[in-house]
Formats: C-alpha cells, sequence, structure tokens
C-alpha cells in the first residue's frame, strides 16, 4: 500500500477561501464609511439642536427643566458610554468622530449645567456657619497631600 499526497486537495480550501478576503475586507470598509457618515450626520445634527437648546433654556419652567435635568443626566451616561466603546475601536479611525462625540459631551455638560440653574433658581439657600466653612477648609488642606498622592 502506497501513500498518496495530493497537495492540490489539501490546499483547495485554503486558497479559495483566501480568494473571498478582499471581497470581504472591500466590503467591511464600505460599511465602516457608511456607518462614520451617518454616525457624523446624527452627531452634526444632535450637536445643532442642542446648541439651540442651550440658548432656550432661559425660557423653561422650573418643573419642565426638573424634568429636562433628570432625562439629560441619563443621555450624558449614554453618550460617556458610547465615547468610551469608540475610544476603544479608535473611533472608527476617524477625527471628525472623535471631534464630534466630544462636543456633544462639552454642550450637554453646558446645557445640564444651565438646566441645574433653572432648575434650583428659585431654591432658597442654606447659610452655612462660618465655623462649619473654616472647619471643611481646614479638612481639604490636610487632605489635599493624600488626594493628590493617589
Amino acid at each position: 500500500m502506497y501513500l498518496t499526497i495530493d497537495i492540490q486537495e489539501m490546499a483547495q480550501p485554503v486558497v479559495n477561501d483566501t480568494k473571498r478576503v478582499p471581497l470581504v475586507l472591500k466590503f467591511l470598509y464600505f460599511l465602516k464609511g457608511r456607518l462614520v457618515t451617518k454616525y457624523n450626520k446624527h452627531l452634526t445634527t444632535f450637536n445643532l439642536a442642542l446648541e439651540g437648546a442651550i440658548n432656550r433654556v432661559d425660557d423653561i419652567s422650573v418643573e419642565k427643566s426638573k424634568k429636562l435635568l433628570d432625562e439629560t443626566k441619563k443621555i450624558i451616561l449614554s453618550i460617556e458610554n458610547a465615547e468610551s466603546d469608540l475610544s476603544k475601536s479608535n473611533y472608527l479611525d476617524s477625527e471628525e468622530v472623535k471631534e464630534n462625540i466630544k462636543y456633544s459631551l462639552k454642550c450637554l455638560y453646558t446645557f445640564e449645567s444651565k438646566l441645574h440653574k433653572q432648575a434650583y433658581k428659585s431654591s432658597p439657600t442654606i447659610k452655612v456657619d462660618k465655623d462649619l466653612k473654616e472647619g471643611i477648609a481646614r479638612m481639604n488642606k490636610t487632605n489635599i497631600h493624600n488626594l493628590l498622592s493617589c
């Protein structure tokens, strides 16, 4: 009994699969390009709407601003999570995506700040005893070294 080796038959699946790789890669790059384009479009639209909303915060009632503040905090968490995921993938290799997502977060923080001021502008301010303030300041001075050494 003779052992026969047919190298053509053994290598055929590898050769066939290798021929498909460029086609699959082109398709994946095409999908990535479309995803980046669409994502940038949505981010740009969101940023423009958010900029308009920031300018209109003063016209919102206190109750509405409290409700919007809660919703905004949830959106900030979502966008921060999305930004974290995108940073792991190098922002889909797009500097524009990186800039847009960072700008979205900046606008959201500004919007949240203005909403917070609007929501609590009629709340009474609490007077804090001077001794309490000085005690907190002294405590912070003693612990600042521990905080900075971490």
